[in-house]
């Protein structure tokens, strides 16, 4: 009996995987689309141009948080854990007025509950593999809230 439910535990966490995977796919390539590249590199630190990429960003670790997911890669953790501080940040800060989010509502509505869920499989170790240590959550949380803040704020 163990085995049957070893066995749908790991159907479902694979198959959680592909749909992360397919839902990243698509948010980055819609997400892409709409880009500016500049040749100009004076433009390319200021802070309307970085911040353009965030949604992209986003959208690319989840794709590979759900292909890391589905090939139980051992460090599918941590790109769990980057992509819901990351997706779950943007929203949040967003909401609660501290920034201006580029996601479309679209975006906002698929990724709030899938960061929630990436930090749940993350954090809880739901693959069974090599644990996030505190290290690693403390340099995730503030990593990803650099990477929204100090651009629009410097």
């Amino acid at each position: 009996m163990e085995n049957f439910t070893m066995d749908v535990d790991q159907k479902v966490v694979r198959f959680t995987g592909v749909i992360f995977t397919f839902v990243g796919l698509y948010f980055a390539v819609c997400l892409f689309i709409p880009l500016q590249f500049d040749k100009n590199p004076f433009v390319w630190f200021k802070s309307e141009y970085f911040t353009q990429f965030i949604p992209f960003y986003i959208a690319v670790t989840l794709l590979l948080s759900g292909l890391f997911l589905t090939t139980r890669f051992f460090q599918a953790n941590i790109y769990l854990a980057v992509f819901g501080h990351t997706a779950s940040e943007e929203i949040l800060f967003s909401w609660i007025g501290i920034t201006n989010t580029d996601l479309p509502l679209s975006a906002i509505v698929v990724f709030f509950p899938l960061s929630l869920l990436a930090l749940w499989l993350g954090y809880f170790n739901i693959l069974k593999q090599r644990k996030l240590s505190l290290l690693e959550g403390v340099c995730g949380f503030v990593g990803s809230t650099a990477l929204l803040l100090l651009p629009r704020f410097i």
